[in-house]
């Protein structure tokens, strides 16, 4: 009986003991809280732990999207509230929202449903703003996939098939097919990185232009806008073709050009036919004349 209510008493000793122990702990931590509320920090301070200058941190201030406090001496101060907005600026700013937005946040759309509606425009915005930059690179690419070809070939012959393209449609002539690609450009985004392939025969009182085809590269349609419905279009067929790249000023050859490429593909063993494309691949321009680097394909016969 002695051992079990030593037992007993030493038992609730310890409980009261581990009770006092964590009321401390608790009344030290809310100590703690209510002390880091009410840490100030300066200016510089809050600088270095958001990571934005004072600057910006001034022109906050200025907008109304954060407030300081100012000490006797004049010194502005933070408090931990603070810091926690900046925490919800500073996202929403990598959300690529503009403080215009933030404040109205803060000032007038305050609601579930209006922060929602907004963010389903702005996500709307954003889906497009990455089209367009994912088209711009597009671009960029094909300008580059050209001039690489341009300092290869520009003056060499080589045999080469005529590149795989959708063919968006055919015009009697270059001019024509501008005013149609102006046409399409501004109908469906993207549609400006058509190209123009100028069909050329080769007759006996000079060259005869026949006609423009508007192609566009197969694997350039991700890049194209709502609207475009590639299946609807027939692919060129990657003929045999002698291939070369001539530097002009004139977006039209003369006759030399074509019967020397002919007369290169006869040296080579095969049957040239009497026609060529060309494409004005790339143009430098200047004050008083243009760079055209022409993208010329003339098509043999193949064998039976």
């Amino acid at each position: 009986k002695i051992h079990i209510r030593y037992s007993l008493r030493t038992h609730l000793e310890e409980i009261s003991i581990v009770r006092k122990w964590k009321t401390g702990e608790k009344k030290g931590m809310t100590e703690n809280r209510t002390e880091m509320k009410r840490r100030e920090y300066l200016i510089g301070d809050m600088s270095e732990i958001v990571g934005i200058s004072r600057d910006t941190l001034r022109f906050y201030e200025k907008k109304g999207i954060i407030k300081s406090r100012k000490k006797e001496n004049g010194y502005r101060y933070y408090l931990e509230e603070d810091i926690l907005r900046l925490m919800f600026i500073v996202y929403r700013r990598k959300m690529n929202q503009s403080l215009e937005e933030i404040e109205r946040y803060i000032k007038e759309e305050n609601s579930l449903e209006c922060m929602k509606d907004h963010l389903a425009m702005r996500i709307k915005q954003e889906e497009a703003s990455i089209q367009y930059h994912q088209q711009a690179i597009a671009r960029m690419q094909l300008a580059e996939r050209d001039m690489n070809q341009a300092e290869k070939y520009e003056g060499k012959y080589t045999f080469k098939n005529f590149p795989t393209a959708y063919k968006l449609g055919v015009c009697e002539s270059l001019l024509e097919g501008l005013k149609q690609w102006f046409a399409m450009s501004s109908t469906i985004e993207g549609l400006d990185m058509t190209y123009f392939y100028t069909l050329f025969s080769m007759e006996k009182d000079g060259l005869q232009e026949r006609e423009t085809n508007l192609l566009l590269y197969k694997g350039v349609e991700q890049w194209i806008g709502k609207g475009f419905q590639p299946e609807q279009y027939k692919l060129t067929e990657p003929v045999p073709c002698i291939y070369t790249i001539v530097k002009s000023e004139s977006i039209y050859l003369d006759e030399e050009v074509a019967w020397k490429m002919h007369n290169w593909g006869k040296s080579q063993g095969v049957e040239p036919e009497q026609v060529f494309y060309a494409n004005n691949m790339t143009t430098f321009l200047g004050e008083e004349k243009n760079i055209h680097f022409m993208e010329l394909y003339m098509p043999v016969k193949r064998e039976q």
